[in-house]
């Protein structure tokens, strides 16, 4: 090999390895790794994923105040949650009633007797509960608790703004009160 490819090359693989990010295939690799663990885990659970989007759907779906009450019932409640879990309180069928949020929030948003602000941010709320314990109890044990928390809360408030736009661009598409029982 000549000099110039040599240099070449040489330049090549060290401007390659100083644009390596580390892998972060574990949890404690850096100083944000509590951030990021919680930010990762409501988007890497398809039962997580689907009723938080479906809690902004839903949300979409009444309007008016509840574009932000029953997000936030649902963050609120999450929160309360975690902290149950950090305390090491016992929650007893977190999974099953992880499983029926998503089923349940669905059917809400396609039943047309379910469009009442108290109704949405109670059932919010009340499964926003077993997702925050979840995210609790599986917060890695090197972990800022605080980051941690801001984590998963900024990824849920993401997922319902996403949920938010949906139920949102349905209604101008569709009309107001049929655009998700059409879908459902």
């Amino acid at each position: 090999m000549n000099t110039p490819t040599a240099t070449r090359t040489l330049a090549v693989a060290a401007a390659l390895s100083a644009i390596a990010l580390p892998a972060l295939a574990h949890p404690g690799h850096l100083a944000t790794a509590g951030f990021l663990d919680g930010a990762e885990h409501p988007l890497t659970g398809l039962d997580h994923l689907i009723a938080m989007v479906t809690v902004g759907v839903y949300g979409a779906t009444i309007g008016g105040r509840a574009l932000f009450a029953v997000p936030a019932s649902f963050v609120a409640a999450m929160l309360a949650g975690g902290l149950l879990a950090l305390f090491g309180v016992s929650l007893p069928l977190v999974e099953p009633m992880i499983y029926a949020s998503v089923v349940v929030l669905v059917l809400l948003c396609v039943m047309p007797m379910s469009r009442n602000l108290w109704i949405g941010a109670v059932f919010a709320g009340w499964f926003g509960v077993f997702h925050g314990f979840a995210h609790g109890a599986e917060m890695p044990a090197d972990a800022s608790a605080l980051g941690y928390a801001l984590g998963f809360v900024l990824s849920t408030v993401g997922l319902h703004a996403v949920g938010l736009g949906v139920g949102l661009a349905l209604h101008r598409l569709l009309g107001r009160g049929e655009e998700v029982r059409r879908l459902g």
